[in-house]
């Protein structure tokens, strides 16, 4: 039985007084890929913010293992989850393997010098697994939107971490991109167990390439579980508001968007 690597209890966040999540209770499982889904404003970015130390909760507690998050230092947090946000932007001369590089930082004291054998083992396979390493010394910004992205999961994956987070990391990206980002996060997952949590819009993207999907409505989880046991057209309707039919692709649910 995995073990659950977050847990957390009575969430609530607002942004002045809009109260935007309500006492949210969840986990998440180790060594899966879980992927939150909604509609806009549902506040699965918040989650995912709260989640990653980027905003501050107003109540409730998050757990990473047996931590509350609140009393971990940035620099131990990102030793043991590593982000890749919606929006990243970077020099415009900066190059592949320098960039990819900033993924060590948490691992660097001032006053000691860095392990620079480690770091560059570290920097060399985030480049290689992600089909990078040919691009090391181009400027990022020569890359296409698709290469880009590669490159802002290699420097996460230079962290050394054993949780990735991902927020949109198929957005503005074309389908050939966006199967191959996915693609290579369902091997990230399944040959090097990182547990992996992603936000993602297109919700049989998200069905198909998840182990278990949380659906949010209105600042509240309204199911949790495997897509192909939780995923039914009432559910949809709940969420979205639209009726949709549900089939099936290599035993996973897909939605007709007709």
């Amino acid at each position: 039985m995995q073990d659950n690597i977050f847990t957390i209890k009575d969430l609530s966040f607002s942004y002045g007084k809009q109260k935007v999540l309500d006492r949210l209770t969840l986990t998440l499982r180790e060594g899966t890929i879980t992927t939150l889904i909604g509609a806009n404003g549902c506040g699965k970015s918040t989650l995912f913010h709260l989640m990653t130390k980027n905003l501050k909760t107003d109540s409730g507690e998050i757990f990473l293992r047996d931590k509350n998050i609140a009393d971990m230092k940035l620099k131990e947090f990102a030793k043991q989850v590593a982000i890749v946000h919606q929006y990243n932007t970077a020099p415009m001369d900066i190059s592949v393997e320098k960039l990819v590089a900033y993924g060590r930082t948490p691992y660097h004291t001032i006053g000691l010098s860095p392990d620079a054998k480690q770091d560059e083992e570290k920097v060399n396979w985030a480049m290689e697994i992600t089909d990078t390493l040919k691009h090391k010394h181009k400027a990022v910004s020569q890359l296409s939107g698709g290469q880009k992205q590669r490159v802002w999961i290699a420097m996460a994956l230079a962290q050394d971490t054993k949780i990735l987070f991902l927020d949109e990391p198929t957005t503005y990206l074309d389908i050939r991109y966006q199967i191959q980002i996915l693609k290579l996060i369902r091997q990230l997952n399944q040959e090097y167990n990182l547990t992996i949590l992603m936000v993602l819009h297109d919700i049989n993207q998200s069905l198909y390439y998840s182990d278990e999907i949380i659906a949010m409505k209105d600042g509240k989880i309204i199911a949790q579980g495997l897509p192909e046991n939780i995923i039914t057209p009432e559910l949809v309707k709940s969420i979205f508001d639209v009726e949709l039919n549900i089939s099936t692709e290599n035993g996973k649910p897909f939605i007709l968007p007709i």
